[in-house]
């Protein structure tokens, strides 16, 4: 079984249709004014299905994700003109696709393998979920990740008299950002 996709449904100028942002959209290639869905597919050799997909809601439709009480108005109105239940809110595109995965066990539906591009690789949370739901996985991951040993140990090498002094603290190791700590699913037995 595929990964998520994310697609843009449709092409929009209004934002009267559920879920019309400016936002990323696979189908367009760019950033567009569009509908995003988000699938998980069956796929074999020679065919591939959708068994599943849900229509994202981008942030500026929940109010309760509203930064002010005029947007948050704003996405209430927009929200009752579309019909969009109360209790749908905004949920990132991982936690969707871990929601459908989810699902489609209750069908019977379990993958073999979770296949996903970098837009689902590169999170954390997408991968620890994959774990957590003991789903063997493979994704792309951009050139900035990094992999560790389950077991590695971040620590700060000796100075080596070349170059400036590094003036970390000896008791804390490098600043936060300089050596990536590892992420919840790198590396875990069964994974790639």
């Amino acid at each position: 079984m595929a990964g998520p996709q994310v697609g843009g449904l449709v092409p929009k100028d209004g934002r009267s249709s559920p879920g019309v942002a400016c936002q990323c959209s696979g189908t367009l290639g760019k950033i567009g004014n569009c509908q995003v869905g988000v699938s998980v597919h069956a796929v074999t050799d020679r065919a591939s299905c959708p068994p599943d997909w849900r229509l994202f809601r981008p942030a500026t439709w929940d109010p309760e994700h509203a930064t002010d009480p005029a947007d948050a108005a704003h996405a209430g109105r927009r929200r009752t003109r579309c019909r969009i239940p109360a209790d749908e809110g905004h949920r990132p595109r991982c936690r969707l696709a871990v929601e459908m995965l989810d699902q489609l066990a209750t069908w019977g539906l379990v993958p073999p393998v979770v296949v996903a591009d970098a837009g689902y690789g590169d999170n954390a949370h997408f991968r620890a979920a994959l774990d957590e739901h003991d789903l063997r996985w493979i994704v792309q991951v951009k050139g900035l990740a990094t992999a560790h040993p389950m077991d590695a140990v971040a620590h700060q090498p000796p100075y080596g008299g070349l170059g400036p002094r590094p003036n970390w603290p000896s008791t804390c190791g490098p600043p936060a950002g300089r050596w990536p700590a590892r992420l919840p699913g790198d590396m875990a037995p069964g994974t790639t």
